[in-house]
């Protein structure tokens, strides 16, 4: 029986479906696909232009994609000229000139192959005006032309995009399978495992369970700006629970960021605590998110009822809210802490 992916781990049947339209020629023209980060979005897509563009699709004997023909080879080691990326390219946003370039792309055939795939990440964060643009693309595309759209969160995109392109979701793999896979793969992660159990436990938490996430964040300097985001959320949590007053918490603005994009990520830290918090409230079984020490989760929960917890996390989605709407940023900060009554 021919094997599906054989380099992803978990979503056997997502796997399934993709090598089975591939096979078939029933592969739609355009593809959302939905997860958190690190479920594996961008291997899963990458690899469904390797099997399109593979020489030995249809030999029984090797799975598809077999990995190791010459198209293959193009499309993982990024150098295929009919595999087009597209993405922020380090911007908030994909614009609609990004799209522009791929609607007058599209129209020139594929160089070595039957296909033309483009791949685009974290397509969630297209402007209204780019996903219009690309609207007009997906209504009548070339027959060679395939479309990943990859994004964490499909309905922010506009509907007219999501009726025209099936969601297929990728989905995060148990905690177990993840440590195995990164101590049998990478022996960064059985030594940071031995060295510093903790930390590695916290690594596997900020990954979000997720392979992908999970190597990059093995190399300590991609991992390190993680963990001095992760010490600010939980610092300012215990200390707006534990020790609420201006005298301890005002210290605690000067570690947070004046850079918009840096801010809501740290304050969206502080959100991730607080939930965990919140849910834990209602079970002590509760699935986290940002805590990777349970117990002391549990123990910072006591400290805060319910009603207080609430506050809290609206007063910081209120300050995510301010600062994407460009408000000041220590005035922003001020304000939270006003409206959670901590000053």
């Amino acid at each position: 029986m021919k094997k599906a992916y054989t380099a992803i781990v978990g979503n056997e049947a997502l796997r399934e479906r993709l090598m089975h339209d591939v096979l078939e020629g029933t592969l739609p023209h355009a593809v959302i696909l939905e997860g958190p980060r690190g479920s594996g979005r961008h291997t899963v897509a990458r690899l469904t232009a390797a099997a399109l563009l593979c020489h030995c699709a249809n030999d029984p004997a090797l799975p598809l994609p077999c990995m190791t023909c010459p198209g293959c080879r193009k499309v993982l080691e990024g150098k295929s000229p009919d595999v087009i990326p597209l993405g922020c390219d380090g911007k908030a946003t994909i614009g609609v000139e990004s799209v522009r370039f791929l609607r007058e792309d599209v129209h020139v055939i594929p160089n070595d192959s039957d296909h033309k795939i483009y791949i685009i990440e974290d397509a969630d964060r297209m402007t209204p005006q780019a996903q219009n643009a690309l609207l007009l693309t997906l209504e009548e595309p070339p027959v060679y032309a395939r479309f990943f759209l990859l994004c964490e969160n499909a309905g922010i995109l506009l509907e007219t995009i999501r009726s025209r392109a099936p969601i297929l979701r990728t989905e995060r793999l148990p905690r177990e399978q993840v440590d195995c896979y990164l101590c049998e793969h990478d022996r960064r992660a059985a030594q940071m495992k031995l060295a510093d159990p903790k930390g590695y436990e916290e690594l596997l938490t900020a990954a979000g369970n997720g392979i992908g996430q999970a190597l990059e964040y093995l190399d300590p300097k991609v991992f390190q700006p993680v963990r001095q985001l992760r010490a600010l959320a939980s610092d300012f949590v215990f200390t707006a629970i534990k020790h609420p007053s201006s005298k301890t918490i005002l210290p605690l603005l000067s570690r947070f960021s004046t850079k918009r994009d840096l801010l809501r990520d740290q304050l969206s830290a502080v959100s991730d605590a607080l939930r965990d918090l919140i849910l834990l409230k209602k079970s002590d079984e509760a699935p986290l998110s940002f805590y990777a020490d349970r117990t002391e989760a549990i123990e910072l929960c006591d400290g805060a009822s319910l009603p207080t917890l609430y506050q809290l996390n609206e007063a910081v989605r209120s300050a995510i809210d301010e600062n994407a709407r460009n408000a000041n940023v220590r005035l922003c900060l001020i304000k939270l802490l006003v409206s959670a009554e901590l000053i």
